[in-house]
């Protein structure tokens, strides 16, 4: 139940801040877009994870659960470095939070 709490928790939120990618021209960009890339990736493969949890199916969940944190953990790591090119130093710390909970994720199983 943990579990299923806890990814339904992870998707809701990238739905929440899910945008479209950009057009990398700069380091900003490219991380950015990057970010945008991989997080929709993480998101996808949770939701289908949740879907398949709610009918009963528990096929391949484990490894499925780690693909999405490795992308989980790719996006926020470019996250990050986008921010650190900004100079927006205020919301690493969140972030670094955030990188915790999917390494969290990916060690669950």
């Amino acid at each position: 139940m943990k579990r299923l709490l806890l990814l339904s928790l992870i998707v809701s939120i990238f739905l929440f801040f899910s945008l479209k990618p950009v057009k990398a021209e700069t380091d900003f960009e490219m991380y950015l877009s990057d970010f945008y890339q991989k997080q929709d990736r993480a998101s996808k493969i949770l939701k289908a994870i949740e879907i398949d949890l709610k009918d009963g199916s528990r096929d391949n969940v484990c490894l499925r659960q780690k693909e999405a944190a490795r992308f989980g953990i790719e996006a926020t790591e470019s996250l990050i470095k986008a921010f650190e090119i900004n100079g927006s130093r205020s919301e690493i710390d969140n972030l670094q939070a955030g990188l915790s909970k999917w390494k969290e994720l990916r060690d669950y199983c």
